[in-house]
C-alpha cells in the first residue's frame, strides 16, 4: 500500500514539475484549479476557494509591495520584478487575468491557501531550487501564528489545525443546519448557496480554513491517540475527548511523527522554538533579512550546513535580484560563509544529498 501511494505522489510531483515548465499562458481561473483539484476538496469548497482567491488578489494587489516582491503597475503584477499576471481584456476581472509565469504565480497564491498540494511544494522546490516560504503579510501565517499563541489546545483544536481548519468555522458548521444545507452537492441554486455561505461564516479565516472532509479523515487517528495515551494531556476527558487539553508542541510532534500534511508553517512556531535566536532590537539590514531567507530557503542548521559554493551562488543571485548594491562575489562569498558554523570551514560540514 505505501508503495502504491508513494508511486501516486511521484506522478503528481511530475505532473506539477512539468506543469511548472509549461510556457503557454493560461488565466488565473485555470490556474487555480490546476492547483486546488489535486486537493481534491468537495467542489462547492473548491469554487469557494477561487472566488475567495480572485477578491483577495483583487485586493492585496492594488499597492506596492516592494518589500515581499510583490508589485503592481499597470494592471500587470510582478512577483521579484518578473511579470506574473497581466489583464486580459477579453475576460475582465482577476480570475480572467493571464498568468505568464507559473513559477511565480505559484510563489504568490501560496500565500493565500493553507491545504496547498505536497506535490506541487516538492515540484517547486526541484524546478526552482527554493523553498516555498509565507511572507510577513500572507493571511495563512497570521491565523497559525495566532493559534500557536495559545498554552493549551483541546483535542479538537488540534485536528483542526492539524487538517488546515479553523475550530470556529467548524463549531458554527455544525451547529447551523442552514448553513449545512448549503454544503450540499446538488446542482440546483449552485452560485445563490455558494453565496449564502460566504455570508454565513463567522470569519475572514474561515473560507481560508475550512476543510471538513480532512478534519473527518484526521479524527479517528486523533482521538485514538488521546484515549490512547499517545502522548502527555494536561486535562483528560475520557466522556468528552475532544475537549481534553495539551501543549501544542506535543500534539504537533505527534501529528509529525503520523506523517498528517499540516501546514510547515506549524513547524518554525512549535518546533524551532529552542533554536530561533530572539533578537531583542528591533534593527536589521537588508543584508541580514537575505541571509535569514537564504537559511529558511535552503533549510540550513546545524545537521545541514551545506556547500560554501552552493550557498554563494544564492547570495550572488539575490544580490543581482534586490539590487541592493552592486553585484559583488566578494560579498556572495563572505555571506555563504557567516551563514554556515565556523567549523565548517575547517571541512567537517554535514550536507544534505
Amino acid at each position: 500500500m505505501k508503495l502504491f501511494v508513494q508511486k501516486i505522489h511521484e506522478q503528481d510531483v511530475d505532473f506539477f514539475k512539468n506543469w511548472l515548465c509549461d510556457t503557454r499562458p493560461i488565466n488565473v481561473q485555470q490556474g487555480l484549479d490546476d492547483i486546488l483539484s489535486h486537493n481534491n476538496p468537495p467542489s462547492l469548497l473548491k469554487e469557494m476557494q477561487i472566488r475567495r482567491l480572485g477578491s483577495k488578489l483583487t485586493g492585496n494587489m492594488i499597492s506596492i509591495r516592494d518589500k515581499n516582491g510583490f508589485e503592481k503597475l499597470d494592471n500587470i503584477v510582478k512577483v521579484d520584478d518578473i511579470v506574473t499576471l497581466i489583464s486580459n481584456f477579453n475576460t475582465p476581472g482577476t480570475l480572467g487575468s493571464t498568468i505568464r509565469s507559473r513559477p511565480k504565480f505559484v510563489k504568490l497564491i501560496y500565500q493565500y491557501i493553507s491545504s496547498f498540494p505536497v506535490a506541487l511544494v516538492e515540484a517547486y522546490k526541484e524546478i526552482t531550487g527554493e523553498n516555498l516560504i509565507l511572507d510577513d503579510l500572507s493571511e495563512v501565517r497570521e491565523f497559525y501564528e495566532s493559534c500557536t499563541k495559545f498554552d493549551l489546545w483541546t483535542g479538537h483544536e488540534l485536528c483542526s489545525y492539524i487538517s488546515h481548519c479553523d475550530p470556529d468555522a467548524l463549531d458554527f458548521m455544525s451547529e447551523h443546519l442552514e448553513a449545512q444545507d448549503c454544503m450540499s452537492e446538488g446542482p440546483k441554486s449552485r452560485n445563490f448557496r455558494l453565496d449564502k455561505l460566504e455570508r454565513l461564516l463567522p470569519n475572514k479565516f474561515s473560507r481560508i480554513f475550512l476543510r471538513p472532509d480532512l478534519y473527518e479523515k484526521n479524527l479517528s487517528l486523533v482521538k485514538a491517540a488521546i484515549l490512547g495515551g499517545a502522548f502527555e494531556l494536561i486535562h483528560f476527558d475520557r466522556d468528552n475527548w475532544s475537549q481534553s487539553t495539551l501543549k501544542p508542541k506535543k500534539g504537533l510532534e505527534w501529528a509529525k511523527k503520523k506523517g498528517i500534511d499540516y501546514h510547515p508553517v506549524l513547524d518554525e512556531y512549535l518546533l524551532t522554538l529552542d533554536t530561533t535566536p530572539v533578537i531583542s532590537s528591533g534593527y536589521t539590514t537588508p543584508y541580514l533579512e537575505m541571509m535569514q531567507e537564504v537559511i529558511r530557503e535552503l533549510e540550513i542548521s546545524r545537521e545541514n550546513q551545506g556547500k560554501k559554493e552552493a550557498i554563494a551562488a544564492v547570495f550572488e543571485k539575490k544580490l543581482i535580484d534586490h539590487k541592493i548594491t552592486p553585484p559583488s562575489q566578494k560579498l556572495a562569498d563572505a555571506m555563504a560563509t557567516l551563514v554556515r558554523l565556523p567549523e565548517s570551514q575547517q571541512g567537517r560540514a554535514k550536507y544534505k544529498g
